[in-house]
């Protein structure tokens, strides 16, 4: 008798558990960033070589590294016009680079 309640008890929370999971999946929610603070980001130096509208094009300090963004398409906006030679640090999210720059800070020297 008690080996059957222990096994509906176990079966209870396994179909509890299977419930919140086709409500909730895993990973589902989407983080909408309002500030960078609790944020962990990896950051890059670049130096802008060309500007065509809101298409950014750049290269690595040491030249080695090329790279290519759009301002529209970042979680934040710009808040500095970035022209053709501005160095700037680019913000990428530490778990995640495929989805490119998160955020871009112009250096001011």
């Amino acid at each position: 008798m008690k080996a059957k309640v222990w096994a509906l008890f176990i079966l209870s929370i396994l179909l509890l558990f299977l419930i919140n999971m086709i409500a909730k999946p895993f990973g589902s929610d989407k983080q909408v960033i309002d500030d960078e603070e609790g944020q962990d980001f990896t950051t890059f130096t670049y130096v802008i070589t060309k500007v065509e509208g809101s298409d950014y094009y750049g290269s690595s300090l040491d030249g080695k590294t090329k790279i290519h963004f759009n301002s529209n398409e970042m979680s934040f906006p710009l808040t500095e016009k970035i022209r053709e030679n501005d160095k700037i640090v680019a913000y990428v999210q530490s778990e995640n680079h495929v989805e490119g720059f998160v955020k871009v800070k112009k250096i001011n020297e």
